[in-house]
């Protein structure tokens, strides 16, 4: 999470959606980093609105507004296939090596997920459990030109990407049966993803 005090500007860091590469480009414009452990670096929106934006306001009595990525469902979870396929976690419970992006994803949809597929969920990280709200500015990863060019605006500079912590290559296919009941039990991302800015009609 970066906060930048002058702007009145908190970028969340939603995981699997190039936040190290965002962190790396803008830590040193912040005013706040929170970084490393992934509790401390992924703080979650609901946490950010239960203490830190009361934190933020013992400095600035206007509470900053928010803006963060999310990335399709699909394609977020594909990440993590990749990610947890790395040499890393050979011989864990977290690792998927071994399995296909079907079994992943089947586990992902089990109840309770097992080590291996328990990544947490994009709306979970990105809206208030109780009252429903969201980030202020959430882009699509896809369409990661835009929120570059929003945050460049938004702070005054330009900005420049490099690839960090880019998962291993690996195929991933999903059947379209699983696909279904993907779309079906985690609605609330997809709808999250089709509302968010960089689409062709936003």
């Amino acid at each position: 999470m970066l906060y930048f005090l002058k702007h009145k500007l908190v970028l969340l860091a939603t995981p699997k959606t190039g936040s190290t590469s965002l962190e790396q480009a803008l830590a040193p414009l912040a005013d706040m980093v929170l970084q490393g452990d992934p509790r401390i670096k992924h703080c979650t929106f609901q946490r950010y609105k239960w203490r830190m934006e009361k934190f933020i306001q013992i400095f600035e009595q206007d509470a900053p507004q928010t803006a963060a990525l999310i990335r399709h469902p699909e394609d977020w979870l594909g990440s993590w296939f990749r990610f947890r396929h790395g040499s890393w976690l050979e011989g864990t419970a977290r690792s998927t090596q071994g399995l296909s992006f079907e079994q992943f994803v089947e586990g992902y949809l089990a109840d309770p997920q097992p080590a291996f597929a328990a990544v947490g969920q994009q709306a979970k990280f990105l809206t208030h459990p109780k009252t429903g709200e969201t980030v202020d500015y959430l882009y699509r990863y896809d369409c990661m030109p835009a929120f570059v060019a929003f945050l460049e605006g938004r702070l005054g500079t330009a900005i420049t990407l490099e690839r960090h912590n880019v998962s291993p290559t690996h195929q991933i296919s999903l059947s379209p049966g699983t696909r279904d009941r993907l779309q079906q039990r985690y609605s609330e991302d997809y709808a999250l993803y089709e509302n968010a800015r960089g689409s062709a009609s936003g």
